[in-house]
């Protein structure tokens, strides 16, 4: 099976989370390792989940980093030109439910550190490749991971989303709120024996509307922070005063922004409608919680990357979109890059796809980048978990 051959081994799996069913994904390695007695490691999760790991012992003591993660979303329910899970290759581009989003990276990151292994090359740091699951929805992969290696260590860290091949230092933070006004059902043609919930929410998105204002700051390479109010509902019917009124809010942020400090600064402007009576009661509840991550362009791991694509400092970019590092790397201690061979405006999309040629020039930036990361530089070393305690 040739490296085409295998991406579209992985495509062919239905890995849509929920519920995930990444262990096939697992599988799939499992029988590449097999096939090349490249050593690995499964930590299951349960329900038809787990993580994947292949490890190769470097002459010294530093640790790179490979990480992807197998699950993906739904196909959706838009009508594609091309089966979701077939792989199928048109004009050079192979289809399918992941294709960008982010399989093509996996495979790419697994298929150079295989390549080195299959070579007998023993490169200078050692290397893990790690396969994740979970990380559309809630992460469970990678805080399994950080649960059972607790004093492992992490020099560096590569991320294989997709970034069109660019080199990106960073990405914002997500901060994503749901936020309930009460009130008190009434008849509706009794209005003022009720407290009305939904027009309570009113006053709660005009004080958004103020914070998304006040709240804005911009960073480069990961651009300006934004606050959006993407869900409502509320209501029972429309004779009945409604008793309660739901919002969700997405809040993208980049540094030095801090989320709790948010979330504080919403609460007291949220108390202070209810002094002015313009707010009954309301509860403030985090639905997700993703901190922004960026790289100093002038670490090892990000001057290597540079060198390889022959770029200048200037060309390190930032994405919106969060990433599994949010989680291994919360508090930005551990140099981290992301770079794939996807097109970010093609995940979540129907007609998926990644360019073969992207897909074969990314195998190969990754074998160079393990290949000749410069270990005597001053590597900013962190355990694994010293952004989290």
């Amino acid at each position: 099976m040739d490296n085409v051959q295998f991406l579209q081994r992985l495509l062919r799996i239905n890995s849509s989370n929920p519920p995930g069913n990444e262990h096939e994904v697992t599988k799939a390695f499992v029988e590449r390792c097999k096939m090349n007695d490249l050593p690995y490691k499964v930590t299951n999760l349960g329900n038809n989940r787990s993580n994947f790991e292949v490890t190769l012992k470097g002459s010294e003591e530093k640790h790179l980093f490979f990480c992807g993660h197998m699950d993906t979303v739904s196909p959706g329910e838009a009508e594609w030109d091309y089966a979701p899970f077939s792989g199928e290759i048109i004009s050079n581009k192979i289809y399918g439910r992941g294709a960008s989003d982010m399989k093509s990276g996996l495979a790419a990151m697994f298929l150079a550190v295989e390549s080195i292994f299959l070579e007998k090359i023993t490169p200078l740091p050692t290397i893990t490749f790690l396969a994740t699951a979970g990380e559309e929805v809630d992460s469970c992969g990678a805080r399994a991971f950080l649960d059972e290696n607790e004093d492992r260590t992490i020099d560096a860290l590569v991320i294989g989303e997709p970034t069109n091949e660019k080199i990106v230092v960073g990405h914002k933070g997500a901060l994503w709120l749901e936020i309930t006004a009460f009130g008190k059902t009434a008849h509706g043609s009794m209005p003022d024996h009720g407290i009305n919930a939904v027009d309570h929410m009113v006053h709660v998105i005009n004080e958004l509307a103020a914070l998304k204002l006040n709240w804005k700051i911009a960073n480069e390479p990961l651009g300006s922070s934004s606050l959006a109010v993407t869900m409502i509902e509320g209501g029972i019917q429309t004779n009945v005063i409604p008793d309660r009124c739901t919002i969700r809010v997405d809040i993208r942020t980049v540094p030095p922004q801090d989320h709790e400090k948010l979330i504080n600064e919403l609460n007291n402007k949220l108390d202070k409608l209810i002094e002015n009576h313009q707010l009954h009661e309301y509860k403030v509840t985090k639905i997700l919680d993703r901190p922004s991550i960026i790289t100093s362009s002038s670490t090892a791991l990000i001057q290597s990357a540079l060198a390889i694509k022959g770029e200048a400092a200037d060309q390190c970019f930032g994405i919106s979109y969060y990433t599994d590092g949010a989680v291994l790397n919360p508090r930005s201690e551990i140099p981290t890059l992301i770079y794939g061979p996807g097109d970010e405006k093609l995940a979540h999309q129907p007609n998926e796809s990644v360019s073969i040629d992207a897909f074969i020039r990314s195998i190969e930036f990754y074998k160079k980048l393990a290949l000749t990361f410069d270990s005597k530089m001053d590597w900013q070393k962190s355990p694994l978990q010293g952004g989290m305690k």
